[in-house]
Order: C-alpha cells, then structure tokens, then sequence
C-alpha cells in the first residue's frame, strides 16, 4: 500500500512541474534579446531569443509580435519548431523612427497546429537614443569582404 501511495505522489509531482499557476504548460522563456543596430547595414531591428522549457507540441510554431514604432500594428515573425531545438532566435524586419525612452513591446508566442495559441511571454525594449542620430548610409560597404570604410558616408 505504501508503493502505491508514494507512486501516485510521483505521478502527481511530474504533471504539476509542467503546469503553471492558472493550468498552462510553459513551452518557452525569453533568454535574450533587444534592440540591434547594424551598422554594415545601417539598419535597427528588434530581436528577441526564446529558450525551451518543456518540448514543443509536434506541428507547432515560434512566433513573436513586435511593436513598430509610431504604429498600432504590429510585425509577426514566425518560425516552426524543430524536434530538439532549444533556441528560437526572432527578428523584426528593418525598423525605422526608433525614440529613446519610448518602449517597444515584444510579445513571443507557442501557436499548436491547429493554430491556437499556447503560451505566452512579453518584454518590452527601451532605446537609449534616438535613431536620428545613427548613420542613414552603411558605414561600410555591404557588397564587398571585410568590411571596407565608405568615408563619405561617416
């Protein structure tokens, strides 16, 4: 009798650990990210890194919302899971009108196959300055190796 209580201790454990509070499983944590300006490109994106906590339902998808600046839409980035993979990296396209101190929120999603939503993370990016005072042009040009100085452009 004690085998059998102590067995059905264990089995109880195992389901809460993948639970949380309100019932959902927690699939990914946000393990990185922010705001990147590329200065071979001269372009800002935002970027956000998930890190899987418990496996992926098979047919799933990564996906991110990112917040585009002076806009109310919002940019959605996806990938699909990969069995065995454990970092999603996301990115937004090119972003422009970046202000400093202005938040940008970014929101990483688990979609399932039927295209529901599963779990959720948000964070939000503040910029320390603005992207009026980043170059327009590419500091370097993008076309050839090693990055050759475009002077005129500095």
């Amino acid at each position: 009798m004690i085998n059998v209580s102590k067995c059905c201790m264990v089995f109880t454990a195992l389901l809460l650990a993948g639970c949380t509070e309100n019932g959902q499983t927690d699939y990914m944590k946000i393990a990185g990210g922010g705001l990147t300006f590329n200065y071979r490109y001269s372009e800002a994106r935002a970027v956000i890194v998930g890190r899987q906590v418990t496996p992926l339902p098979k047919g799933s998808s990564v996906e991110a919302l990112f917040d585009i600046p002076g806009e109310t839409r919002r940019e959605r980035v996806s990938r699909p899971s990969i069995e065995g993979k454990l970092i999603y990296k996301l990115e937004s396209s090119p972003l422009t009108g970046i202000k400093r101190g202005v938040p940008l929120k970014v929101t990483l999603l688990v979609i399932d196959a039927t295209g529901k939503e599963i779990d959720r993370e948000e964070t939000q990016y503040v910029s320390d300055i603005d992207q009026e005072g980043l170059p327009t042009k590419p500091l370097v040009d993008p076309s050839k190796p090693n990055y050759v100085p475009q002077l005129e452009n500095l």
